[in-house]
This record gives C-alpha cells, sequence and structure tokens, in this order.
C-alpha cells in the first residue's frame, strides 16, 4: 500500500499525541507492503528533515529506517491545482494522485477539510486520519 504521510503526523508521533501517529510509524516500518511515497523535486523529504532533525531519537531512528529500507520512494506529481486549500500542502495531494489507491494520511484541519473539497468535486482520493488508517493497515 502506498501512502503519503503529512507533516502533522511525524509532528504529533513526536509527542506521542495523538499516540496513533507513532503507532502508525511503527506499523509502516514494520509491514513489508507498505512505502511512503514522496515528489522526485524531494520538497516532501526536505520538509520531513526539516521537522525530524530536532525530534527525539526513536523518532529519528524510525525515519532512518524508512530511508534506508526502501520504504521512502520517489513518485511523479500530479500538476493539478485544487482551489482554496493551502499551497504548502498541495505536493502532498499532486503526489497522492499519481499514484491510484494512495492513502493520505494527516489530522491536520486542513487536510480534513481537503476530504470534503474533493469529494464534492468527484476526486477519488483517500485521506485519513492516524486512527483512521490504523484500522484498516
Amino acid at each position: 500500500m502506498y501512502l503519503v504521510i503529512d507533516t502533522w503526523v511525524w509532528e504529533t508521533a513526536q509527542a506521542a499525541d495523538p499516540i496513533e501517529s507513532l503507532e502508525l510509524l511503527a506499523r509502516i516500518v514494520r509491514k513489508c507492503e507498505h512505502k511512503v511515497i514522496y515528489d522526485y523535486k524531494e520538497e516532501i523529504l526536505r520538509e520531513y528533515r526539516r521537522h525530524i532533525e530536532q525530534s527525539p531519537s526513536p523518532i529519528k531512528n524510525i525515519f532512518k529506517i524508512m530511508v534506508q529500507s526502501g520504504k521512502m520512494v520517489a513518485h511523479s506529481e500530479v500538476p493539478k491545482e485544487i482551489n482554496g486549500f493551502d499551497k504548502s500542502d498541495l505536493k502532498f495531494v499532486r503526489v497522492a494522485l499519481s499514484t491510484p489507491g494512495t492513502i493520505i494520511v494527516s489530522g491536520d484541519s486542513d487536510f480534513l477539510e481537503l476530504r470534503k473539497q474533493l469529494e464534492r468535486n468527484g476526486i477519488q482520493l483517500k485521506i485519513l486520519t492516524p486512527k483512521e488508517a490504523l484500522e484498516i493497515l
């Protein structure tokens, strides 16, 4: 399964609040079939690194394992504009749209609102909270 992990998940995993964020990242590491995708320009990867740089060791270790084990892979982006959404988060949506069946995981209110907007516009993209993602992974 391909996942796009919003930076919100990495941030909340550091504080273990909600605990599901940390559980989700650990489950992705343990299950060989799960991959985290990012854009070819590596904007998402650089954003992850900026936020993880000051993280506690367990988060840094999870990230390091994901990178070294090939759990994180670059994918192309669909150049799709979605109006009314924070442009800094569009990279996550574009990468998710590039691979059918990809799930975005976030608890950020912007993404949860986008979930409704995409449905209204007929765009097929799953956006789940960490808790919802854990139920299907």
